[in-house]
């Protein structure tokens, strides 16, 4: 990097790739872009601040993947920024299985590249970093916090306006106060980013008062008063941290699931209690300013859903039972948990357990049962909702079944259709298999299908999870052979 400039590209690599990693580095300046790599950091600088600053304002993040590099955090990490800012470039310098999450996203391949900047290789990687560039605008740099540097931070206090004639003390504005209310906001969302879901109890105390003190103060305000209010005026109690404002509500999707009574039905005795779900349409997904969102639970789109019907609860240790019974589910009965069996949701079942199951209701009833799809299941899970839980913007313990072992599943508190446990208890196989972005996947609801897929999703988090990953929008992944105590599911069907 030359001058006080910020580089247009960043170079994430691992160390002990850092021969073929300072070749790449030559090659590109020698080419004429402006390259950032953390060897370029000065005594004393701090590394993490100096090296998160560089990435997030690059144009272009360039990731050397190797066997190496794709076990390394920082450069996984470095990936997911460029991922997400839409900045990254990934080039192979060597045979290796990237990271899952980033299989689909089309890698030059670099390996055996010897420094010669007429290989064609090499020249088509140029045009890549050219590529995106040209699509990443400058940032701008009237208003940067570095912009200008000493000589120019000296040269606005020479032009210092005059000090106004002194007036009277007036009063406070509501104005003012909002001011402060934001600025105050802003700090919250900055500096406490997970607040929102890991301690609602101290922040709904905190609106609460500036709720009131807004209230009072607006009603002493003149129209247009132009009066500024310090945050210290609002005098938050110290140990209580502030959180932004709820964000303004999406307009209304059309035929969201209604906030009724659902329509169920259950086929025989042991047979899960099923909702009908009408058709209709939501966005799915997280949205980009969503806290703890993770690139491969985006980009959010519009899906349009057919009518279908959904299990209310997680399948059952008794209904996995009545299946084996009735010599289904290939004979396999899972061991109890802590709690027994009974109505404690069954675990220790994979992807194509479950697919045994569903095949074992269809012969029963004569009803086509399936998993549901990860659209049917964020569908349902959000029932009309857009906020991070489906209950709302806050996490809120008593509505996530949380805790040491997973509970009954007619004990959970259900969402406005009647779905219950959707956020923890169990993680939920459905049927799409695991790519790591919504980019190309359907917009009718159907599952997403991968020739040889191992790796299926799983919605919902579980009793151990955190919550963040118990927002309706996280996603994780598994081996469809897999068993383990932290996943069950739940079923769909023709309604």
């Amino acid at each position: 990097m030359t001058g006080g400039r910020m580089s247009d590209v960043f170079v994430s690599y691992n160390r002990e790739d850092l021969k073929t990693a300072q070749t790449i580095v030559d090659g590109l300046i020698a080419e004429g872009f402006n390259v950032w790599m953390d060897m370029n950091l000065q005594a004393g600088e701090n590394y993490d601040e100096i090296t998160e600053d560089h990435l997030h304002k690059a144009r272009a993040v360039v990731v050397l993947w190797s066997s190496r590099s794709v076990k390394s955090r920082w450069v996984r990490a470095e990936a997911t920024i460029g991922a997400r800012k839409n900045t990254l470039v990934p080039l192979m310098i060597e045979p290796c299985d990237r990271p899952v999450m980033f299989e689909l996203i089309q890698t030059t391949d670099l390996s055996g590249w010897n420094g010669d900047r007429e290989d064609p290789a090499w020249l088509a990687f140029i045009e890549v970093i050219k590529k995106r560039l040209a699509a990443t605008p400058l940032p701008s740099t009237g208003s940067e916090s570095r912009g200008g540097g000493p000589a120019a931070a000296k040269a606005q206090k020479r032009a210092k306006a005059p000090k106004p004639a002194k007036k009277k003390k007036e009063k406070r504005s509501g104005g003012g106060l909002l001011t402060a209310v934001g600025l105050t906001f802003i700090f919250g969302m900055v500096s406490a980013a997970g607040i929102y879901i890991l301690r609602p109890d101290l922040v709904a105390p905190v609106l609460t008062k500036l709720s009131e003190i807004a209230a009072s103060n607006s009603a002493e305000a003149s129209p247009g008063a132009g009066a500024t209010l310090t945050a210290a005026a609002v005098e938050p109690a110290a140990a209580e941290p502030v959180i932004a404002p709820e964000p303004e509500p999406e307009p209304a999707l059309e035929q969201a699931p209604a906030e009724t009574a659902p329509v169920t039905f259950r086929e025989c005795d042991m047979c899960p209690d099923m909702i009908n779900v009408t058709g209709g349409t939501f966005l799915m997904g997280a949205p980009d300013e969503e806290l703890a969102r993770n690139a491969w639970e985006g980009p959010q789109r519009k899906v349009a859903m057919a009518p279908f019907a959904i299990s209310a609860t997680e399948v059952t240790f008794d209904q996995w039972d009545a299946c084996v019974a009735d010599g289904g589910c290939g004979g396999y009965s899972p061991p109890a948990g802590t709690h027994g069996r009974g109505n404690q949701p069954v675990t220790k079942v994979s992807w194509k357990d479950a697919q045994a199951y569903t095949a074992w209701l269809t012969r029963k009833t004569g009803r086509a049962y399936r998993l549901p799809t990860e659209a049917e299941w964020e569908y349902t899970a959000r029932a009309g909702t857009t906020t991070p839980f489906w209950w709302g913007p806050l996490f809120e313990a008593d509505k996530a079944a949380t805790g040491s072992d997973p509970v009954n599943v007619d004990t959970l508190p259900a969402n406005a259709i009647g779905l219950r446990g959707v956020s923890g208890n169990l993680r939920e196989w459905v049927q799409d298999c695991y790519v790591n972005t919504f980019a190309n996947a359907p917009l009718d609801g159907r599952s997403v299908e991968v020739a040889a897929c191992k790796l299926r999703v799983l919605r919902g988090g579980s009793y151990k999870s955190t919550p963040a990953e118990l927002r309706v929008a996280a996603r994780a992944r598994n081996d469809a052979a897999v068993r383990d105590n932290l996943t069950g599911f739940r079923v769909a069907a023709q309604p």
